[in-house]
């Protein structure tokens, strides 16, 4: 069968899967009717040939849906809600409006979604970071739709990319910590799985060690998931570690999620921040400013990445220009009083 894009049908589907295209109809709807063999089979056709049912085929006029789709790791974070901000900003006022879906950090599930999503004929869709499966990869270029990466910039970007370098944010965090005076370094990064950006920061603190000459303190380079109970239980290991003279003088937490966790906890246990221990955040949150101490943090623009990002959407629609296909807001390093 040729290649086509973004013009599969359920009669491709069938003739690929050896069933009538009313069988593939029932079996992308989960029809009881469809035994689970045929279901496999149906569902495996229509991932080969990159095929998404339209869902709106009757309701669209030439004047598309005026849907946005937004597909971010973490609804509950707030780094992500001020980009929606962003995007609602600009979006909103054009008339359009966003449906929004979260992968849990999850590749799989993101191409999952990419795959129900397109199936209501979005406009556009902007995503968050760059690590997908080959089948989100296929599904979007297929798409005919204007794509937007954000939260980094990186590798080639599927259509268009909205961000900063999360290494260059990591290097330039190390290395405030260094000129403070600190040689013995840790790092706390979130969850890295599926997630380049986290995976980035991380190869920017190790870059600063090694070109200081500093030692890398493997067991205390670490990921974990950006919750409070992650800084909570990094501050009593620090705290027992203070007992046995093993403690880094400075931690350099890449989430001010963690981080805040870590001061608040510290707090309770009686950890001294930063004459014990230095830490540092990332993201520059509301709720990094608020704790006692307050966070030195690396500041993001989230809310104008959101509105860029909106804005190159709305050229495309308008089959404008875009002279660049990568933007770097860049980011900045905070001083406060927790290192």
């Amino acid at each position: 069968m040729t290649a086509r894009r973004g013009s599969w049908t359920m009669r491709d589907v069938g003739e690929r899967a050896g069933v009538s295209p009313i069988t593939v109809s029932r079996a992308l709807a989960n029809h009881a009717s469809v035994s689970p063999q045929t279901r496999a089979a149906v569902h495996k056709a229509a991932s080969e040939l990159g095929y998404v049912p339209n869902f709106t085929a009757s309701a669209l006029s030439k004047r598309g849906s005026k849907l946005i789709a937004l597909l971010v790791p973490n609804v509950s974070n707030s780094v992500f809600s001020e980009t929606i901000n962003g995007l609602n900003d600009v979006l909103e006022a054009a008339g359009f409006a966003l449906t929004i879906a979260h992968s849990g950090y999850s590749a799989e599930r993101e191409e999952r979604l990419i795959r129900t999503l397109l199936g209501y004929r979005p406009d556009a869709v902007v995503l968050t970071g760059f690590t997908h499966t080959p089948g989100t990869r296929m599904l979007l270029k297929s798409a005919g739709v204007p794509v937007v990466e954000t939260w980094n910039i990186g590798p080639k970007p599927i259509d268009l990319a909205v961000g900063f370098s999360n290494f260059e944010a990591g290097l330039a965090m190390t290395r405030y910590l260094i000129r403070k005076g600190h040689k013995r370094l840790a790092y706390h990064g979130g969850t890295q799985a599926d997630n380049e950006r986290t995976r980035a920061r991380e190869e920017g603190f190790r870059k600063a060690l090694s070109e200081a000459g500093l030692p890398m303190m493997e067991p205390w380079i670490r990921s974990a998931p950006m919750e409070l109970a992650s800084g909570a239980e990094l501050a009593r290991e620090v705290k027992a570690a203070l007992a046995a003279r093993k403690a880094p003088q400075a931690i350099f937490i890449a989430s001010d999620v963690i981080a805040a966790g870590f001061v608040l906890e510290a707090s309770r246990i009686g950890l001294r921040i930063p004459k014990d221990v230095a830490i540092t955040g990332f993201d520059d949150t509301e709720l990094g400013q608020a704790v006692t101490p307050p966070l030195t943090s690396v500041h993001v623009p989230q809310r104008e990445i959101g509105r860029v990002a909106a804005s190159l959407v709305l050229q495309r629609l308008r089959k404008e220009r875009v002279a660049l296909t990568a933007h770097d807001l860049g980011f900045s390093i905070v001083p406060r009083e927790s290192a």
